[in-house]
């Protein structure tokens, strides 16, 4: 909430009925739209009144009180605290932000919305929908920004994320399957040209993987909630093995530790695939194809000491050095020669 003092010293006035004119004047603000936004904007705060109910305007289009009083502050507090009492579904617990008016101030926009959706004669929280459609609904604006900062509000409130009656939606993934066993060894690949190659090679009778899914980068993290649901028995099937490969860099096995703790809530199982990690090292390291990267330090040592324990230590601790010095692998040195070689050596 902007305290009437700094108000006040910026906008160069002291309290009482000013005049629209000298409001502006006071602000400084030239541009007539942004300056009807910001008095609005003001008044929607209770930070300002307009005079005779806004009645007498000051012919402008669009238009603006003519004469505006400055509203002190604890009778914007008691304002608000008179808008929680009487506005407040029972539902609602007032304590917080009857405790916090500052942060009712922050809010108060949300809250309003959120107060005349539930009260809508059409009871739409009735209805059961996905997350982008509620806030649509709500606050027709879908981004998944707001739905973190409803939450937020909602715990003010006493409120779960079940008052919403909504579902999430996991991002679908993109897969290549050669066979269709219930039961299946499944590869996860990081980047989108190694997909590719893989496909390929499976749709040639190269490898033992019998389905390959794009991981899209951090992508996977939403969609890997499909395995538990896709119309294909073998991607829900708990007995088969999935694995995963993607970038020798503290990104990728960042990405594969949040995959593993994801597909462990969901019953199942997954583990990098080593022999391209190994393979990755040693061709870097003949070629002097190390790349630099950005930042390297993420990652702690102690979890890429796990991720890559079927390393012998003296590999271990070269990868942790060049780590170190923002350096990485990324999948692609294997290219679809050097796949082809090794999925034919152990087909």
């Amino acid at each position: 909430m902007i305290k009437k003092g700094v108000f006040m010293a910026v906008a160069g006035f002291k309290k009482g009925i000013k005049d629209i004119v000298t409001l502006q004047q006071a602000m400084g603000i030239h541009d007539y739209q942004a300056f009807h936004d910001r008095i609005k904007a003001l008044e929607a705060a209770g930070k300002l009144k307009p005079t005779k109910g806004g009645k007498d305007t000051n012919g402008k289009y669009p238009p603006l009180a003519k004469k505006y009083r400055i509203i002190e502050e604890a009778e914007c507090f008691d304002d608000m605290k008179a808008e929680i009492n009487q506005r407040f579904p029972i539902a609602f617990d007032k304590t917080y932000y009857k405790e916090h008016l500052s942060h009712y101030d922050r809010d108060r926009r949300i809250l309003l919305q959120l107060i005349d959706y539930h009260n809508r004669k059409d009871l739409p929280l009735d209805e059961v929908m996905s997350v982008n459609e509620r806030l649509f609904d709500i606050f027709c604006h879908e981004k998944e920004v707001y739905y973190s900062r409803l939450l937020g509000v909602l715990s003010h409130l006493r409120l779960t994320e079940d008052y919403l009656n909504i579902y999430l939606t996991p991002e679908p993934f993109i897969y290549y399957s050669k066979e269709e066993d219930e039961k299946q060894r499944i590869l996860i690949v990081e980047n989108k040209d190694t997909w590719h190659t893989m496909s390929r090679l499976l749709r040639e009778g190269i490898g033992n993987f019998d389905s390959i899914i794009y991981g899209e980068g951090k992508k996977i993290l939403r969609s890997v909630e499909e395995l538990g649901n896709h119309q294909k028995k073998w991607f829900n099937n708990r007995m088969s093995s999935i694995y995963y490969f993607g970038d020798l860099d503290d990104e990728g096995l960042r990405i594969y530790e949040t995959l593993r703790e994801k597909i462990s809530e969901l019953g199942f199982a997954i583990e990098l695939w080593e022999e391209p990690y190994s393979m990755m090292v040693n061709l870097a390291d003949e070629q002097e194809r190390w790349r630099i990267h950005k930042s390297q330090r993420s990652l702690e040592q102690e979890k890429i000491q796990a991720c890559l324990a079927f390393l012998d230590k003296e590999r271990i601790d070269h990868v942790i050095k060049q780590f170190a010095n923002d350096m990485y692998v990324p999948q692609e040195i294997l290219n679809r020669r050097v796949l082809r070689q090794m999925l034919s050596e152990d087909s």
